[in-house]
């Protein structure tokens, strides 16, 4: 996350996000959760952040408006930003740079905007610790929980803890 959107307390979901994602091996993780998983990271913060603030939810609920979102808001971003890493030829690789910025930062603030929808949605369920939380959101969507995405998840529960 190279841009950031700022914002005033803690307990905003946001500077809860920025704070996660800047902890030493974080966005690999989140990255992997999202490119090998296809986890929606915003989903994963959203579920450590009310689990951090002791506040259940209803995980395949949340989920499915995550998923709603993601693919509205960012994905497409997040597609045109990657179709970029490489120079198309007989363009400046710097203002493709700048383009690609451009993106990101846009990709940031749809991220943004989701997270904000998901805390402002009246979706409320069982409270759970941050492990638990991430594994529930796995579980809604409907992928296998295999010993390397365990430790990930541990990892990232873990890193919401230290927040």
């Amino acid at each position: 996350m190279s841009v950031q959107l700022k914002s005033k307390t803690m307990d905003n979901i946001w500077d809860f996000a920025l704070a996660i994602y800047q902890q030493n091996g974080v966005k690999a993780d989140c990255l992997v959760a999202q490119d090998v998983y296809g986890l929606d990271v915003t989903m994963l913060i959203f579920a450590l952040y009310r689990s951090r603030h002791g506040l259940g939810f209803d995980a395949p609920a949340s989920y499915e408006l995550a998923r709603q979102l993601t693919r509205m808001l960012v994905d497409p971003l997040r597609a045109r930003r990657r179709a970029l890493k490489s120079t198309p030829a007989g363009h400046d690789p710097r203002t493709i740079a700048q383009l690609r910025d451009q993106i990101e930062a846009a990709e940031l603030a749809g991220e943004h905007t989701i997270l904000q929808t998901l805390i402002k949605s009246d979706i409320k369920g069982p409270k759970r610790n941050g492990y638990d939380s991430l594994c529930a959101c796995v579980v809604a969507a409907n992928i296998s929980l295999d010993l390397d995405l365990e430790a990930l998840l541990k990892r990232l529960a873990l890193a919401g803890q230290k927040i």
